[in-house]
């Protein structure tokens, strides 16, 4: 018993020892990338110009903005709940980068090349932590929600406007997200519902007293039979353990 076990074992042994000296994958880089201080005196945004790129791309920038916002946008978080230093809002940078060919990346794709060159340009190291925080539940409203499915079969798609919220095939979770924006807190999902529906929901922009369409919380109530209730939440922060000031050269 003891010969015919020896051969399985040392096979066994060899896996192992080839699979402890086997490098962990490399951690997905851009091709090219710049890293700098912003400008202290930056041009004007034209009117509907965004200074973080666009997505699907091959090119991801930011352009003289703060360290938190990169950072959210990094690791698909709320800068709200993005917990540092002050100088996170003080110090501007502008990124450059550019991914390896003509290959365009979404969102999701990106994301892990900029944490991997905040990582090596910033040494940022940061974690998640889930603290209960003041913010609201999204249930059903008396009378029932008033919510239209999703007419097609494609990507969740949405914007937010000043005035008007528009988002196709989403659910109420991610509306939920979508709507801590206008509501200044966090929103958790507590409708129950399960489907994919098409959202339009238009309000009053804040403080626009002449406005003839409803304040936001009423919007919410009368347009789609949803509406928010204050509550404690759990919320989901990252917390930066360490960045430094000043990144390394490019």
């Amino acid at each position: 018993m003891k010969k015919t076990l020896l051969p399985i074992l040392a096979a066994a042994l060899s896996c192992f020892q080839a699979a402890a000296q086997t490098p962990p994958s490399p951690a997905p880089e851009f091709e090219v990338a710049s890293v700098r201080m912003g400008d202290p005196h930056p041009a004007i945004i034209p009117p509907g110009a965004s200074p973080i790129s666009p997505f699907p791309t091959n090119r991801f920038f930011a352009h003289n903005v703060n360290l938190r916002l990169i950072i959210a946008v990094a690791f698909g978080a709320d800068e709200r709940y993005v917990e540092g230093p002050e100088w996170l809002d003080s110090s501007n940078y502008s990124i450059d980068a550019r991914v390896e060919g003509d290959q365009m990346l979404t969102y999701d794709q990106i994301k892990p090349l900029v944490q991997n060159l905040l990582a090596q340009r910033f040494g940022l190291k940061v974690h998640h932590e889930s603290k209960l925080s003041a913010g609201f539940e999204l249930v059903i409203a008396k009378g029932g929600p008033k919510l239209q499915p999703a007419k097609g079969d494609g990507k969740p798609w949405g914007q937010i406007l000043p005035n008007r919220i528009d988002s196709w095939n989403y659910s109420t979770g991610a509306l939920a997200s979508v709507l801590s924006r206008p509501a200044g807190q966090p929103v958790v999902d507590r409708t129950g519902l399960t489907g994919i529906y098409d959202f339009t929901l238009s309000y009053a922009p804040a403080n626009d007293p002449n406005s003839s369409l409803p304040d936001f919380f009423t919007a919410l109530q009368e347009q789609l039979g949803l509406k928010l209730q204050p509550q404690k939440i759990p919320v989901d922060f990252l917390v930066i353990d360490h960045a430094d000031k000043i990144p390394t050269e490019n």
